[in-house]
C-alpha cells in the first residue's frame, strides 16, 4: 500500500501541472477539513457578524482581504466557503457518477428494450441547457443547499450514463463476459470482477475533473442569488458584488473569484495526474515520450561539445 502511494505520488509530482493541481487541492481540502472540526476559532473574525463601521474596508493588517459591504471579514467568509463550495461539489459529483455507473452498466450489459428506454431519457435531458434547468429547478425548490445540490444533480448526471455505457459495451465483447454469460455467471459477480476495475479509470478521471466544473454551477448559482440561502458563505455569492461595484470596490467580487478559479484549476490538472497514474497507455506514452527527450538532449549535448 505504501509503495503504491508512494509511486502514485512520485508519477504526480514528476509533472509540474499534476504536482501543481494535487498540491492547490490538498491545501483548500485540508483548510476546509480543519475548518469543519475547529469552526470560527481559526477564523479571525466570525464570517457572518456584520459591521457596519468597517463597510467596503480595503486591505489591510486587520482585515487582509479587506471587507464586504456589511463590514464582514473577506478573508473569514473565503475560509467559511470552502466546505460549502468542496462539499456541495463533490457531493453532486459523486450521486451523479453512482446514478450514472448503475444506469449506463444496465443498459451496456443488457441492452436491447431497457438500453433504448435508458438512452432515450438521457437524450431527453441533454435536450435542456443543463444551467438553465438547473436554475428553474434551485429557483422552485428554493434557498437551501440541499435543494441546490438537488437542482444541479437532477441535471448532472446524464454524461456519466453515456461514458459508463460506451465503456461496458466495449468491456462486454471480451471473452471472460463472454465465457461468463454462458456459464450463467450472476451479474453482480461479472460486474464486479469484469465490469467495473476496466470502467472506473475513465469514471475517476472524468469525475475529478468534473468536481471543478460542478463547482462553476453551483457558483452561478451563488452569483445570481438563486438556490444558496443568503446568509451561507459562497464563493459565487461573495463574487457576485462585481455585478454591482466592479467599478467602486472590485476586489471584494475579485478576490473570491480568483480563490474560485483556483480550485476548479486545481481540480483540472489533478484529473490529469490521476490520468496518468491510473491509465496505463497514457502512462507508457508519457514514459517513452520522456526518454525520447532525454535521447534528443543527449544528442544535443554531444553535438556542442
Amino acid at each position: 500500500m505504501k509503495s503504491s502511494i508512494r509511486s502514485a505520488m512520485k508519477i504526480i509530482f514528476s509533472n509540474g501541472l499534476s504536482a501543481a493541481g494535487f498540491i492547490i487541492i490538498a491545501f483548500f481540502t485540508i483548510t476546509a477539513i480543519l475548518y469543519l472540526i475547529i469552526g470560527n476559532r481559526m477564523l479571525p473574525y466570525n464570517p457572518l457578524q456584520i459591521n457596519l463601521y468597517q463597510a467596503n474596508a480595503p486591505p489591510s493588517y486587520s482585515h487582509i482581504f479587506g471587507t464586504d459591504e456589511l463590514g464582514r471579514d473577506i478573508f473569514s467568509r473565503i475560509i467559511a466557503a470552502l466546505p460549502v463550495d468542496l462539499g456541495i461539489s463533490i457531493f453532486v459529483v459523486l450521486a451523479s457518477a453512482m446514478i450514472g455507473l448503475f444506469m449506463g452498466t444496465i443498459a451496456g450489459y443488457f441492452r436491447g428494450l431497457i438500453e433504448e428506454v435508458i438512452m432515450r431519457t438521457t437524450d431527453l435531458f441533454f435536450a435542456f441547457p443543463p444551467l438553465i434547468m438547473s436554475m428553474a429547478i434551485a429557483a422552485t425548490l428554493g434557498p437551501s443547499l440541499l435543494n441546490a445540490a438537488i437542482s444541479i444533480i437532477f441535471v448532472w448526471w446524464p454524461p456519466y450514463v453515456r461514458l459508463v455505457r460506451s465503456s461496458t459495451l466495449q468491456v462486454s465483447a471480451n471473452e471472460f463476459i463472454t465465457m461468463s454469460k454462458v456459464l450463467n455467471t450472476p451479474f453482480r459477480r461479472i460486474f464486479m470482477k469484469g465490469i467495473f476495475p476496466n470502467i472506473v479509470t475513465s469514471l475517476l478521471i472524468y469525475a475529478t475533473m468534473d468536481i471543478g466544473t460542478a463547482m462553476l454551477t453551483l457558483s452561478t448559482l451563488g452569483f445570481l442569488g438563486i438556490g444558496i440561502p443568503v446568509t451561507t458563505p459562497e464563493l459565487g455569492m461573495m463574487a457576485s458584488i462585481l455585478s454591482t461595484n466592479f467599478y467602486t470596490y472590485p476586489l471584494e467580487g475579485l478576490i473570491p473569484a480568483f480563490f474560485l478559479f483556483l480550485i476548479v484549476m486545481g481540480f483540472s490538472l489533478l484529473g490529469e495526474g490521476l490520468a496518468e497514474i491510473i491509465d496505463p497507455n497514457i502512462r507508457g506514452h508519457l514514459l517513452s515520450r520522456k526518454k525520447r527527450l532525454e535521447e534528443i538532449n543527449r544528442i544535443k549535448s554531444e553535438s556542442t561539445n
